[in-house]
């Protein structure tokens, strides 16, 4: 029973984590074969600008926009605190009752840094066009960061 309640603890947490983001400095590429498109996520010192899915001819299919998932940020624990309460509770008469309460917290120390990240994490949508399924191994992505281009191979695409 206790390793069953642990393990859906664990599940729980693992739900709220939210989306995995790339690493620092890195780029990853993905085919959605829902939405029939190339997702791309990029990670680095300086935003994306720009992506774009390239043919074997040259042929360029542009993302319709960039989307800033996150940019450079420290995020804080809050500082730990003491809290004093007093409450009372009492009757009067017959089957009726009163009761009030005070409470005071107070903070000690100051806040910690629990994650420091210099990044800027974007991600772009590249639908692809009708012949990707069969020439997909000529195809390659080109994004643009800062004053640079990256270029990445497409993904193979999958059911």
């Amino acid at each position: 029973m206790k390793l069953l309640l642990a393990a859906c603890f664990m599940l729980s947490i693992a739900a709220c984590s939210g989306p995995r983001l790339p690493g620092p400095n890195t780029a990853e590429v993905r085919y959605d074969a829902k939405g029939r498109a190339v997702q791309v996520m990029v990670s680095g010192l300086q935003p994306a600008s720009d992506a774009a899915l390239v043919s074997g001819q040259g042929l360029r299919y542009p993302a319709s926009a960039i989307s800033l998932l996150s940019g450079p940020h420290v995020l804080y624990n809050p500082p730990p605190s003491v809290s004093l309460g007093i409450g009372g509770f009492g009757f009067s008469g017959c089957c009726s009752g009163f009761g009030s309460g005070l409470s005071v917290g107070l903070p000690v120390g100051r806040p910690t840094p629990a994650e420091v990240s210099d990044q800027y994490v974007a991600s772009a949508l590249i639908p692809v066009p009708a012949d990707y399924a069969t020439n997909w191994a000529s195809y390659h992505l080109q994004v643009s960061v800062g004053n640079q281009f990256i270029t990445l191979a497409a993904p193979a695409p999958s059911a």
